[in-house]
């Protein structure tokens, strides 16, 4: 739907034989069509957000994810069910994938990081119906944590981090980006450029831009690499740019159009975009068409003609924050030009906490009153997590957030070094540096461009939200005609619910059904002995990757800087107890539940008893006596036969025998009881928080992590509180909080305090 239909009777900053036109009706729609045709809209984007950044093996680490509409960010109701994986980088085994449900767009849950669990990093991946799709080349959804054995090794690395600390060194790829993505003779250009170092990363740059061997004009790097220079190239000239740094090296610049139309960005202020389109060397005066569209959906359309040059002006105020795409099309609709531009950079939602002090004493409980405000401080509603931890387990160099993912590093296509500066209102100059980022990230680099929503309208989704079943007879039972019965309950039975089988045998686990437990229990009510078959989704999350791998775009990371300061207070964290092993004798199942089943599977049909003799199925006095497992018993041999009720006893009819149960595996069990094993959603445990308020005697608490609440609400009046205790750690502490309000604007909290 376009919002804007922009009539061009608007300032013009350069006049010369330019009029005006609305355009012909038709062709902006078919402009707008364009997109309509490609757009994917049934589309989430998934966030996942860890308690904190560096674990100790041993540890539970725990989550919450975020499922948005992709193109609206607002929470999702598409996706019910989030399978979640943790690998270790550089390896190809899964070491932990569990489902979670979904609701309303928030999930969360923990994962148990094993005591063996080595150093390293690992990667957490998040996957939903909606969200992954098989074939995409890029995917985001991924938390990047480091695991250590021991704390001590975590404060031993940051200090090498800063003693090795990487120095700007020369660039060795230098690239330029025309403004719209070309250069257009007889008018004043602007050109971006980017440079960066063996490593990839940003490296400064400074240069001189040659009309042949002639300099024209000196040029540096104004943030990560990244700058831009304006000139105006001239018909047939030969442009190239040589650095400071590496003379030896000449990078050319693109070869410039003798007559075209060309774009340039004026203003990003306010309500308003203004754009300079520019004719030259053109027979007549030049139709065009401007469009803005926002994540696949067209805002504006301006249409004008020009022969010289004129101002634009695009109203933005009700438009969405976020990247969006303008495109200059040309009489035929032919696209001439496009730029990347940020809309509303200074928009978002404020998460304010409030009764924070800068110390505690151990064990005090802390009182936070939160308050969460729009860009023009007015109370809003939102939903929103927040975790609170030992700052001894963030991982500064790791940059990115809630803000970054969503507007930035899911918007355009590559790795972004230090995505979160452009976010951080401190720094006076991320408005021009957001500008440039764009500019010579390149507008192909867009995932809403009109090419890159084909590419995904084209992929196969290969998830649900509902998993796919069978039941079949066994080759030696035939076919049953009467459909199956089936009863789906939990290991207590607490819950219960029925599936419907159709004629082929085929049913559907919901995401009801997956609830009852993390495994639950399918019963069979028929003569004949069935088998039971459930689809493994990560089974199809691995063919799908290992068919099509997927490049996981993480925010870089960003080399410590700065002096060796590192926080020295003593780290009381011990060494974990390693797992211990408990052995029995009796068979172990994976569920409690098979163990029950298994002691009544002992009784049913097992004839065996002790007579009136003691001895082991006596004929001449039959009991209701079961006999004990493991204990000795006499047998009449089998030739034994009783005489006038009574058995003839001799030294040669009869042997010992050590009674035994018959053992079943898993499998035998499900297959005597008629029953099948299903893995449901995996359910947490409850996150621990003391209360010191009622306990008398606690001990030492030495938890470095004091508070995770995975959703937290707050009301009309954007007001919640959370009180938590503080633990014995004499550390500096830190708390974020991320989160979505209902209109899909995004914000982020923090705030520190130390227990002395």
């Amino acid at each position: 739907m376009i919002r804007y239909l922009v009539c061009l009777a608007l300032t013009l900053l350069v006049v010369s034989n330019a009029s005006f036109s609305q355009g012909n009706r038709g062709d902006i729609d078919k402009l707008a069509g364009q997109l309509d045709s490609v757009r994917q809209v049934m589309q989430t984007s998934l966030y996942l957000r860890t308690s904190k950044d560096i674990y100790i093996s041993g540890e539970d680490l725990w989550f919450n994810a975020f499922v948005l509409n992709a193109v609206d960010f607002t929470l999702s109701a598409l996706d019910n069910t989030l399978y979640l994986q943790l690998q270790k980088v550089g390896a190809d085994s899964v070491l932990w994938e569990e489902m979670y449900p979904v609701l309303n767009g928030v999930s969360y849950g923990h994962v148990y990081l094993p005591a063996t669990l080595p150093n390293g990093e690992y990667l957490l991946k998040g996957f939903t119906a909606h969200s992954y799709f098989s074939g995409q080349p890029y995917y985001y959804a991924v938390a990047r944590i480091r695991v250590f054995n021991e704390p001590q090794e975590i404060r031993a690395r940051k200090i090498r981090q800063l003693q090795n600390k990487v120095l700007p060194s020369e660039a060795v790829q230098f690239r330029v980006f025309p403004e719209g993505g070309h250069l257009l003779a007889g008018v004043l250009n602007r050109v971006a450029f980017k440079a960066v170092n063996k490593d990839g990363l940003p490296a400064e740059a400074k240069g001189t831009l040659l009309k042949g061997d002639t300099p024209v004009l000196n040029f540096s790097s104004v943030h990560a690499g990244m700058g831009s220079f304006e000139f105006m190239p001239e018909k047939g000239a030969t442009y190239r740019v040589k650095l400071d740094n590496n003379k030896d090296s000449l990078y050319p610049l693109p070869s410039a159009l003798e007559g075209g139309l060309c774009m340039r960005l004026l203003k990003n202020e306010g309500d308003n975009l203004v754009f300079k389109v520019m004719a030259h060397n053109m027979p007549q005066q030049q139709k065009f068409y401007l469009r803005l569209q926002i994540r696949g959906a067209v805002e504006s359309i301006a249409a004008g003609e020009v022969s010289d040059s004129m101002e634009v002006k695009i109203p933005i105020q009700n438009a969405p924050l976020g990247i969006g795409e303008v495109t200059l099309f040309d009489a035929q609709q032919r696209p001439i030009a496009e730029r990347l531009v940020y809309l509303h950079p200074e928009r978002r939602f404020h998460i304010s906490f409030s009764q924070v002090k800068d110390e505690y004493a151990p064990k005090e409980k802390v009182a936070l009153k939160i308050k969460t405000t729009d860009d023009n401080g007015m109370p809003v509603p939102a939903v929103f997590s927040l975790c609170v931890y030992d700052n001894l387990f963030h991982s500064a160099e790791n940059t990115g957030n809630i803000l970054s993912y969503y507007y930035l590093s899911t918007q355009v296509r590559g790795k972004i070094y230090n995505p979160a500066y452009y976010f951080d209102s401190t720094h006076a100059d991320r408005k021009a540096a957001l500008d440039l980022l764009l500019l010579t990230q390149g507008w192909r680099s867009y995932t809403w461009s009109k090419e890159a929503m084909a590419e995904h309208k084209a992929l196969t989704a290969c998830l649900s939200d509902t998993l796919q079943a069978w039941i079949t007879p066994d080759k030696k039972a035939g076919k049953e005609k009467k459909q199956v019965s089936l009863m789906l309950y939990n290991y207590n039975k607490t819950t219960s619910q029925f599936a419907a089988v159709d004629n082929a045998g085929k049913f559907y686990l919901t995401p009801a059904n997956l609830a009852i437990g993390p495994r639950f229990f399918i019963k069979y009510f028929s003569e004949k002995i069935y088998s039971i078959r459930v689809e493994d989704p990560f089974e199809t999350i691995r063919e799908a990757t290992t068919a099509h791998p997927a490049t996981y775009i993480l925010p870089d990371t960003v080399p410590l800087t700065g002096k060796v300061q590192v926080d020295t207070a003593y780290i009381p964290y011990g060494k974990t107890l390693k797992e211990i092993t408990i052995s029995g004798k009796s068979p172990v199942y994976t569920d409690k539940y098979l163990g029950y089943l298994d002691s009544i599977a002992k009784y049913e049909g097992n004839t065996d008893y002790v007579g009136e003799c003691g001895w082991l199925n006596c004929p001449d006095g039959r009991t209701n006596i079961k006999p004990v497992e493991g204990k000795t018993y006499p047998v009449f041999s089998p030739e034994v036969k009783s005489h006038r009720q009574r058995v003839i006893l001799t030294k040669d009819n009869f042997h010992e025998v050590v009674y035994h149960y018959p053992k079943y595996t898993e499998a035998e069990l499900l297959k005597v009881t008629k029953m099948g094993i299903v893995k449901g959603y995996y359910q947490s445990r409850e996150f621990y928080e003391p209360d010191y308020d009622k306990e008398s005697n606690p001990g030492i608490d030495t938890r470095n992590t004091l508070l995770w609440k995975p959703v937290i609400v707050t009301d009309k009046n954007g007001e919640a509180t959370v009180q938590f205790f503080c633990s014995d750690v004499a550390r500096q502490f830190m708390g974020i909080a991320e989160g979505v309000t209902g209109d899909g604007v995004l914000g982020v909290g923090q705030f520190k305090f130390r227990i002395r």
